[in-house]
């Protein structure tokens, strides 16, 4: 027989792959499906002479081990009588099954696919690469027995390398038809409640039994399990020929089951009925709470139409974006396009480990002020200050809100026309306003910064001065010298921005101002008393015609670091604040946004230095936060200025970065005009952008580099 037809003997694999049964050992029962057992054994293939752990996927039946369970005894006893009833049937179908898997897994070779290590004849049985942690459906049942959920960067790297061995199975013509947690096999993941960052996830997709390879127009058959199957092939039973789309149907169900740890329709009658007729799995409203791209990914993943779902391909691209994890949320507006955002900041109204509050502000050239609350994960409300709410002169005449600054439950807004209006957090009463000065001399307020261990708050105004006052109302609207105002600070005759930074546990506080000609004055406070001044400059020579707009700190003390921007120009710098010396620049022209399709960037047409221009800074923990006029954010480290990462989120400027104190983990807002879909750059998607609108978005800042 091995003469004459040695394809029945398997001789035609290789001898590599044949391996002798008495090389084998058959260990602990690892599950049971179709085709019939899995067990956990030792073997020594030809090629390596070594012993190996291995999966032993038995085509036959074979007696399960001692201790097994009273079902998989009767599992077997069942295979064997019908074996015995009928030996000829069933062995040309273990010998069909068993050339259907190999003649996709000799093929492949990819590190998110289970390996084929070798068969074993007799019995019948495929020798496979052992998975330590079992199949994943098995450790999100163990999830959500300790009601515990996946961290998304966890689901990020499974589903990334899931689809990765989708697209590489597409690309061979192979349709896998049968994608579930089921049939995802894990090699490394954490544990529930165990931190994600501890565990590097390693998963790989097995069980290609029933698997095809596909002709360019399609293939035909009917083949996966309910509820992951595609409605193209429910409807005409398998007779009608389909893609590889189907694939990417059940890809929705997938993620589905990693955002729930549920399997799509549980204890749900008719489900093929429900999906024919567009019904999908139902979310509860903590699920909704996911970011926004995987929930976005799943629905369009499920589409019914096999040409609204992404390629594999485009799930990898989708999946890979540093957006995919990081937004929660994104609303529009709906201002006037005229409208912009002049100044933001935000406030915690009551935190838990649980909950957490935030109320954002932002103040607007219409000379409204709007509040936006927003949770951890999504935005819940927005509302406004009328204009007349925020007077800009005694008479009542409307100005417009210039700076804004949180300062404990009470938020103080700085107009135009140098006036301090101080609001409620909680209901947005109106409490006191004060006039910095009169007449002639007004000035917009350009920064209102709390310097809280001093128990102080610096006004700054555009003019070039700076006043220190109480933290207190004042008893006074003008004129109160003394009791409300405490210090004065001369500087240049202009002003473009303030911060502070702290040292020596809070005892000195240093105030770095951003002037003209690229200069910058340095005023150390000991005690609210000015105690030295320094005069540095971005530049040897000093340059005409640049100023320093935007100056950030960190309030950490062991990053002493000041990071300036200098307009006009694309560059950031970083100053040490002990020596006063520039560190680092970071020149954001030079830097290309990742997540994007070729269709969707023209880097000839928009990287020009004028679309690098910086248009925001933050700092939260060690990172710093960039926003540009192109609509890039680019997150960098603070102590080196190395960029992370960069992406474009908005068609137009990103107005500004605000971060949101107090959250369970740290959050950031961002506010710019004309949301750029991460999906819709990939795949032409429908979405209702307006791209005069303002839009806010909820980034989360963890872990922008994946495991």
């Amino acid at each position: 027989l091995a003469h004459v037809a040695p394809d029945t003997l398997f001789l035609d694999v290789g001898e590599q792959f044949l391996i002798n049964s008495n090389t084998v050992t058959r260990g602990k029962l690892l599950g049971r499906g179709a085709f019939g057992f899995v067990f956990q054994g030792n073997c020594t293939p030809k090629t390596t002479g070594t012993k190996l752990s291995v999966a032993i996927k038995a085509i036959q039946p074979v007696a399960p081990p001692a201790g097994a369970s009273n079902s998989a005894q009767i599992a077997y006893k069942n295979a064997q009588v019908k074996w015995e009833r009928d030996p000829i049937q069933h062995a040309s179908k273990a010998y069909s099954t068993a050339r259907q898997e190999l003649g996709i897994l000799l093929t492949v070779r990819h590190p998110n696919i289970v390996p084929l290590i070798g068969l074993c004849i007799d019995p019948l049985c495929l020798i496979l690469g052992l998975a330590p942690m079992g199949a994943l459906h098995t450790i999100l049942r163990s999830y959500r027995r300790c009601a515990a959920t996946l961290h998304p960067n966890t689901v990020q790297s499974i589903v990334l390398q899931v689809a990765k061995a989708l697209e590489y199975l597409h690309q061979q013509h192979i349709i896998y038809r049968d994608l579930k947690s089921e049939n995802v096999l894990v090699w490394s993941m954490p544990a529930p409640f165990q931190n994600h960052t501890e565990v590097v996830n390693h998963i790989k997709l097995a069980d290609y039994g029933i698997s095809r390879l596909t002709l360019p127009s399609g293939t035909k058959g009917f083949g996966g399990t309910e509820g992951f199957m595609a409605p193209e092939i429910m409807k005409y039973n398998g007779e009608e020929e389909y893609t590889e789309k189907v694939d990417c149907f059940s890809f929705g169900m997938f993620i589905y089951e990693l955002v729930t740890l549920h399997q799509p329709f549980e204890s749900h009658e008719s489900v093929k009925e429900c999906i024919l007729e567009g019904g999908r799995p139902n979310l509860n409203q903590r699920e909704t709470h996911w970011p926004s791209c995987i929930l976005d990914l799943m629905v369009l993943c499920w589409s019914h139409q096999p040409c609204d779902r992404p390629t594999a391909s485009q799930i990898v691209s989708v999946s890979s974006a540093p957006e995919f994890t990081h937004l929660y949320d994104v609303i529009s507006l709906n201002l006037s396009s005229i409208n912009q955002i002049l100044t933001t900041a935000a406030a915690t109204l009551y935190f838990n480990p649980e909950y957490s509050c935030h109320s954002v502000w932002l103040g607007c050239t219409n000379g409204m002020v709007y509040q936006l609350l927003t949770s951890d994960q999504n935005w819940f409300q927005y509302s406004g200050l009328a204009s007349q709410a925020v007077p800009g002169t005694q008479h009542g005449s409307v100005t417009r809100p210039t700076a804004i600054c949180i300062v404990r439950d009470t938020v103080w807004i700085g107009d135009e026309s140098s006036h301090i209006h101080a609001y409620s957090i909680t209901d947005m009463r109106k409490l006191w306003w004060y006039s910095m000065v009169e007449g002639e001399d007004m000035s917009p307020v350009l920064r209102i910064l709390w310097l809280e261990p001093l128990g102080r708050i610096a006004v700054a105004l555009g003019c070039g001065r700076i006043f220190l006052v109480t933290d207190s109302p004042p008893s006074t609207s003008s004129m109160a010298e003394g009791s409300f105002v405490l210090t004065e600070l001369g500087s240049a005759s202009i002003l473009h921005d303030i911060t502070a930074l702290f040292s020596d546990h809070n005892k000195f506080c240093e105030l770095w101002c951003g002037e003209g000609n690229g200069a910058i004055s340095v005023y150390t406070l000991e005690d609210t008393i000015v105690a030295n001044y320094e005069s540095l400059n971005h530049y040897n020579p000093v340059i005409a015609n640049v100023d320093v707009e935007q100056l950030v700190s960190s309030d950490d003390e062991h990053q002493k670091y000041v990071w300036t921007y200098v307009y006009p120009g694309c560059v950031v710098y970083q100053w040490d604040g002990d020596t006063k010396t520039i560190l680092h620049k970071l020149d954001c022209s030079k830097l290309v946004p990742c997540s994007e399709s070729l269709k969707s960037i023209s880097i000839d047409e928009h990287l020009s230095p004028g679309r690098c221009q910086v248009t925001s800074l933050c700092v939260v923990k060690k990172e710093l936060y960039i926003g540009t006029t192109w609509g890039c954010m680019v997150v960098a480290e603070t102590w080196s200025l190395r960029p992370i990462t960069v992406f474009r989120p908005y068609e137009g400027e990103l107005t500004a970065i605000v971060a949101l104190p107090d959250s369970k983990s740290p959050m950031i807002a961002t506010f710019g005009r004309g949301y750029r879909s991460l999906i819709s750059r990939f795949k032409e998607v429908s979405f209702n952008i307006d791209n005069q609108q303002i839009y806010p978005i909820l980034w989360s800042t963890q872990h922008w580099v994946p495991s």
